[in-house]
């Protein structure tokens, strides 16, 4: 292996080990504050949300793929994990993000109404689109 090669591999592994220590900091905080909630439905919704977490980092994390902790047919089950855990969370979204506080003010349309956010006639009449119309009359001008 010669000098460059063993100076890119280093710094994978201290890359890789810092990510490490900094998902186990952030899952040992969770667990520690979780301990203090009373069982129940909190205490339910904030286990699926431990174990999102946990599985997610496992699938977007290449270094359980690249030291072999896990096999490419076991990343699968994770990312189908994901998904389930998804389906698990969806029915609380809406309860979890109204948690944070943000302000209205500070929330695009799409957190009021998803359906009409996403609809075609809020794109076609957005001024984002006439804006960027102009933008690139603009420039078609110049040249």
């Amino acid at each position: 292996m010669d000098p460059n090669e063993k100076k890119s591999w280093t710094y994978q592994i201290a890359e890789d080990l810092g990510r490490a220590f900094s998902d186990r900091l952030v899952l040992q905080t969770f667990l520690d504050v979780v301990a203090t909630v009373p069982a129940g439905s909190l205490k339910d919704v904030l286990g699926l949300l431990r174990s999102m977490y946990t599985t997610i980092v496992m699938e977007e994390d290449a270094s359980f793929l690249r030291y072999g902790y896990l096999s490419t047919d076991n990343a699968a089950v994770v990312r189908k994990e994901v998904l389930k855990l998804c389906s698990e969370v969806r029915p609380h979204a809406l309860a979890l993000v109204t948690s944070f506080g943000i302000p209205d003010a500070l929330l695009g349309p799409i957190a009021f109404n998803w359906i009409d956010a996403n609809a075609w006639s809020s794109v076609s009449d957005n001024d984002t689109l006439k804006d960027n119309d102009t933008v690139f009359s603009f420039f078609t001008n110049m040249l």
